[in-house]
C-alpha cells in the first residue's frame, strides 16, 4: 500500500515542483530584466550630467563607458543617443541568466514529467478496471485492487461490488433453474409407472373405454416427453448438432408429420413450392419447433380454414413466416405466448402450454428469434428468424 500511495503522491509532488520551478524562473528573469534597465538608467543619467557640467569631457566618458567604467542615472540621455542599450552594459549577469534559463527548463521537463507519470498512472488504473469487467464477463475471480489510495479506487470498488451481486445472483438463479429441472425430471419419470398401468389396463378395456383412456394416455405420454425435453434444456444436456439444412425442406417434414391432425381439423397445410434456403440448424430439433408453431396456428384454425407456411431469405437473415386464420392472439395473451405453462383464453381443451416455450428455447438456441403477432390479413402469425453464426 505505501507503494500505491507514493505512485499516486509522485505526480502531484513533480507537479508542484514544475509549478514552482517554472514561477521561480519567470520571477529570476524579470527581476534580471528590471536590473539591468535600472543599471542601465543610471549609467545613461550620470554620463548626460557629467557632459551637460564639464562638455570637454564627454569624449572622455565615452572611452570610459566603451571600456566598461559604470555609471549611475535616472534619466535616459547621452548612452541611449550613441546607441547602447541595458543589455550592452549588463556585466556579471550571464549566469544569472542561464539560472534563470535552467530554471525555466527544468520546470518545463518536470511538468513533464509529471503529466507523463500521471497519465501512465491513469492508463494502468483504467487496464485495472478493464481486467475486473473482463473476468467478471468471463466468469473468473476478481482481480484484487491494489492501489487502495488512488482516484479510481471508488469506482473500483463499486464495479467489484457491482460484479459480485450479480455473479451471485446468477449463481442463484443458476442453482434454482438445476432444482427445477431435476424436479421436472423427477415428476416425468414418475408419471411412467402410471402411464404403464394404464396402457395395461386399456388393453383389457372395453371399446369406449380403451379409446377415452387411450386418448389420455397419449396425451399424458405427450406431457412427459415435454416435461422430461424441458428438464434436458435447463439442466444443458440436450445437445444441439448445427449443419446446413434447407429451411424448405425442414419445414415441409414439419408440416407432413401433422397432415394427419390437420386432416381431423378439416385444416389445410399451406407450404407452397420454394427455391432452396440455406440455414445452420440442427435438423431434427428445427423440425420440432417448426411441428410446435404449425400445431398450435392449427388448433386455432376453423374447419375449412388454411395454415400457411411461407420461407423468404434477405442479406440479414432467412425467415419462416406461419400464419392461420382464426381470431388472432388477445392483446393479453401475447406478452405471455411462450412462458411456461401459460394458457391464454383459446388454448385448446388438450394442451398444457409447454409446446411454444419449447419451440422459442430450441430456436433461439441456434441463433434464431421467435416472435408472434397479428398480421394486418388476419390470424396470427409467428415469425422465426434464422441469423447466420457469429464469426
Amino acid at each position: 500500500m505505501n507503494r500505491a500511495k507514493n505512485t499516486g503522491v509522485l505526480p502531484v509532488c513533480l507537479g508542484v515542483l514544475a509549478a514552482g520551478l517554472l514561477a521561480a524562473g519567470l520571477t529570476a528573469a524579470l527581476l534580471l530584466r528590471w536590473h539591468e534597465g535600472q543599471q542601465f538608467a543610471l549609467l545613461d543619467g550620470f554620463c548626460t550630467a557629467l557632459a551637460q557640467r564639464a562638455p570637454q569631457s564627454a569624449g572622455a566618458v565615452c572611452d570610459l563607458v566603451k571600456a566598461g567604467a559604470p555609471a549611475f542615472s535616472r534619466s535616459p540621455g547621452m548612452l541611449a543617443g550613441l546607441g547602447y542599450d541595458a543589455g550592452d552594459l549588463a556585466a556579471g549577469t550571464a549566469p544569472l541568466w542561464v539560472a534563470a534559463g535552467a530554471g525555466l527548463a527544468l520546470g518545463l521537463l518536470s511538468w513533464l514529467g509529471g503529466w507523463w507519470l500521471q497519465r501512465r498512472h491513469t492508463a494502468r488504473q483504467l487496464g485495472r478496471v478493464t481486467g475486473i469487467l473482463e473476468a467478471a464477463r468471463a466468469g473468473k475471480p476478481l482481480p484484487l485492487w491494489e492501489e487502495r489510495e488512488s482516484l479510481f479506487s471508488p469506482l473500483a470498488d463499486e464495479i467489484g461490488k457491482t460484479v459480485g451481486e450479480l455473479a451471485r445472483t446468477r449463481q442463484a438463479a443458476v442453482a434454482a433453474r438445476d432444482r427445477f429441472a431435476r424436479n421436472l425430471a423427477n415428476i416425468a419419470h414418475q408419471l411412467k409407472t402410471p402411464l404403464t398401468a394404464l396402457s395395461l389396463a386399456a388393453q383389457d378395456a372395453a371399446a369406449p373405454t380403451r379409446r377415452a383412456l387411450e386418448a389420455q394416455i397419449g396425451r399424458l405420454t405427450g406431457l412427459e416427453e415435454a416435461l422430461l425435453l424441458l428438464a434436458r434444456l435447463d439442466s444443458g444436456a440436450l445437445p444441439l448438432h448445427p449443419a446446413p439444412a434447407d429451411l424448405f425442406t425442414l419445414l415441409t417434414m414439419a408440416a407432413d408429420q401433422l397432415q394427419p391432425l390437420a386432416r381431423r381439423a378439416g385444416v389445410t397445410l399451406d407450404v407452397p413450392e420454394q427455391t432452396p434456403v440455406t440455414i445452420e440448424a440442427d435438423p431434427d430439433w428445427t423440425v420440432e419447433a417448426l411441428m410446435n408453431l404449425i400445431k398450435n396456428c392449427l388448433e386455432h384454425s376453423p374447419p375449412g380454414g388454411a395454415v400457411h407456411c411461407l420461407c423468404t431469405s434477405s442479406a440479414l437473415y432467412t425467415e419462416v413466416r406461419i400464419r392461420d386464420e382464426g381470431n388472432g392472439f388477445s392483446p393479453e395473451d401475447l406478452p405471455h405466448l411462450f412462458d411456461r405453462f401459460y394458457r391464454g383464453a383459446g388454448a385448446g381443451p388438450g394442451g398444457v402450454g409447454i409446446g411454444l416455450s419449447i419451440a422459442k428455447e430450441l430456436l433461439e438456441r441456434q441463433n434464431a428469434v421467435l416472435a408472434a403477432e397479428n398480421p394486418p390479413e388476419g390470424g396470427g402469425q409467428f415469425t422465426v428468424r434464422f441469423y447466420p453464426p457469429a464469426g
